[in-house]
C-alpha cells in the first residue's frame, strides 16, 4: 500500500528512545502509569465470558481499584450472595443492575431488598497476546 492511500494509518509511542541512542532509556513502572490508588489496588483473575464482548476474556487480570465509586456504564466487580462477579453497572436514576455483555449470561436485576454491592471499578484489563515460547 502507498504512503498516499486513504488507510488509517496507526503509530506507537514508547519511551525507549532510538535503539541507535544511549540516552533516554528508562524503566517503565507500570504502578505509576496503571494504578490511580495504590492502597486500594488489586488484581483478580477473570472468569467465565459474560465480559466478553466488553473486551474482558476468561483468564485476563483485571486491575480493580476499590477506592473508586461504581459510575453508570464502567465495568465493575461486585459481590452477589457470596461470589464475585464482572459486569457493567446500569445507573440511571433509581434503576440499578448489572449488565453482562454476552447474551448467553444473565443480568443481574435487585429483589425487593436486596442491595447491590460494588466491590470495586475495573480500570484496566491485562492479557497475553503471544503464548510463551
Amino acid at each position: 500500500m502507498s504512503p498516499s492511500s486513504s488507510a488509517p494509518r496507526s503509530s506507537v509511542a514508547i519511551s525507549f528512545g532510538s535503539p541507535a541512542a544511549e540516552s533516554g532509556v528508562t524503566r517503565l513502572d507500570l504502578n505509576d502509569i496503571l494504578v490511580r490508588h495504590p492502597q486500594a489496588a488489586f488484581l483478580m483473575r477473570i472468569t467465565g465470558e459474560s465480559m466478553r464482548e466488553a473486551g474482558v476474556h476468561e483468564g485476563d487480570l483485571a486491575l480493580v481499584d476499590r477506592a473508586m465509586e461504581g459510575a453508570h456504564g464502567q465495568v465493575v466487580i461486585a459481590i452477589l450472595g457470596d461470589e464475585f462477579v464482572c459486569r457493567r453497572l446500569h445507573r440511571r436514576g433509581g434503576e440499578v443492575r448489572l449488565l453482562s455483555a454476552n447474551p448467553a449470561c444473565p443480568d443481574w436485576v435487585p429483589s425487593e431488598g436486596e442491595e447491590l454491592q460494588i466491590w470495586g471499578v475495573v480500570t484496566h484489563v491485562i492479557r497475553p497476546l503471544a503464548a510463551a515460547c
